[in-house]
């Protein structure tokens, strides 16, 4: 597995000598981000990148046709994308040989430097969305970034949104990062239709993604991983974590698709916003919202209230 280091550095030194490293990034999946900037520049290194400032730079290992087909989706989509949530795509290569030796590289790596989001992890913040006004606004603020991949020609789904996939900026406003398994609604998809588990992280994973019914991903998947967030503010705990037992990969995929947690109005929330998230989080896809744009309005329709 790719990890941070010095043979890693040397690798990214070769590649682009006046590229700083800063910091690293928490570890997720099967990459290795890099923050930094470009002090200059040379003939090898992308054009305007000591323009860039800040960037995040990602390494990735393509190990099987899977690992590719996710790369070049995720860089094809930030491509497309011209918006302030999400992250913009400076620059993206496959690379094939190692820039000291010169030899093949197997497997071969994947490189794509993004623009640096001064932003928060929601992972570091969530005990600032503390009431009912504050949820609210950033459940109306996620909605309006999603529905871009939603509404993108390609119906596209997250499929991995959590805490750590959502930056908050010192506005408050929402950026959505890591589209890593990005899916397009009612494609085959990459991934062995056999696998019983879908891509997904185990607790904010929808039970369609827990037994991966490619059949019935949908945004409706992505609106269930969100209401999870939301459960989690509001009632200050995971919604599929078993404080009295084990909480291994297959128990809380199992609690996805079974285990309805208590309802937020027992603890406090009001009905209306409630029923709202208990709606978004139906074990059963069709019974979730049936368009983005009614939820967005029931959304809207109790922030007037408050």
């Amino acid at each position: 597995m790719l990890e941070d280091s010095s043979s890693l550095r040397e690798f990214i030194s070769g590649l682009y000598p006046n590229f700083v490293i800063t910091n690293i990034a928490k570890k997720s999946g099967q990459r290795v981000v890099y923050f930094g900037h470009f002090s200059s520049r040379v003939t090898c290194e992308p054009k305007h990148c000591d323009k860039w400032g800040e960037v995040v730079l990602k390494v990735s290992e393509a190990t099987s046709r899977t690992a590719i087909s996710y790369i070049q989706k995720e860089a094809e989509i930030l491509n497309s994308l011209n918006s302030k949530s999400f992250p913009k795509l400076y620059f993206s290569e496959v690379i094939t040989t190692d820039p000291v030796t010169e030899e093949p590289l197997s497997p071969i790596r994947f490189i794509s430097i993004e623009e640096r989001i001064h932003a928060e992890p929601l992972s570091n913040m969530m005990s600032r969305y503390d009431n009912e006004r504050s949820v609210i606004n950033f459940l109306e603020q996620l909605l309006t970034a999603m529905k871009e991949l939603w509404e993108h020609p390609k119906k596209l789904v997250h499929r991995d949104l959590k805490p750590d996939n959502l930056l908050v900026r010192a506005d408050f406003s929402i950026v959505v990062i890591d589209l890593g398994i990005l899916r397009e609604e009612g494609s085959e998809g990459v991934t062995n239709s056999l696998f019983p588990i879908g891509p997904c992280t185990p607790y904010y994973a929808s039970p369609e993604q827990a037994i991966n019914d490619k059949r019935n991903i949908s945004f409706k998947s992505d609106m269930f991983s969100i209401g999870v967030v939301c459960y989690e503010m509001l009632a200050e705990k995971k919604a599929f974590f078993d404080i009295t037992g084990s909480n291994l990969i297959d128990e809380i995929l199992e609690r996805v698709c079974t285990h309805k947690p208590p309802e937020l109005s027992s603890l406090g929330i009001s009905c209306e916003l409630s029923d709202i998230i208990s709606k978004m989080m139906n074990k059963e896809p069709y019974k979730r919202y049936r368009t983005i744009g009614k939820l967005i309005s029931d959304i809207a329709n109790i922030k007037e209230e408050k």
